[in-house]
């Protein structure tokens, strides 16, 4: 199964939010072990770089990113993608974006702990939680 990482689960894990980040780490053990394929969206790299370097320094999240990298494929974007992510029912534009890039890239799943921001989603979203033990 292909699973989309909204940036709020990747920024749960790397700032250990409370309570949050286990369900969040469990989801990503399961892509880095290869039983769930992972993308993330290339926006999404450049979100995480601009708010993890604020807290963990620049050569930290570089080093992060670069082991996200690792075990993630990052979506395509283009300007079909963009177009998608204008014509889409979901309302903030970010989401927009991560839910054009997920259709593009036949992406099953978005994991997110927002679910209700992709409530008008053409691809169904989870919370991590739900995916983190799921067959």
């Amino acid at each position: 199964m292909k699973v989309m990482l909204d940036t709020n689960v990747i920024l749960d894990i790397w700032l250990a939010r409370d309570p949050y980040w286990i369900e969040s780490a469990r989801l990503l053990a399961r892509v880095e072990s290869g039983e769930l394929t992972g993308y993330i969206c290339p926006t999404t790299i450049n979100t995480l770089h601009y708010l993890g370097k604020k807290v963990l320094g620049e050569q930290k999240i570089r080093e992060l990113i670069k082991r996200l990298l690792d075990i993630c494929d990052v979506g395509n974007i283009s300007s079909k993608v963009f177009r998608l992510a204008l014509a889409s029912r979901v309302r903030d534009f970010d989401d927009a974006v991560i839910e054009a890039v997920s259709i593009d890239n036949q992406v099953d799943l978005i994991a997110t702990r927002n679910t209700k921001d992709f409530k008008k989603s053409k691809i169904p979203a989870s919370e991590p939680s739900q995916i983190a033990y799921a067959k």
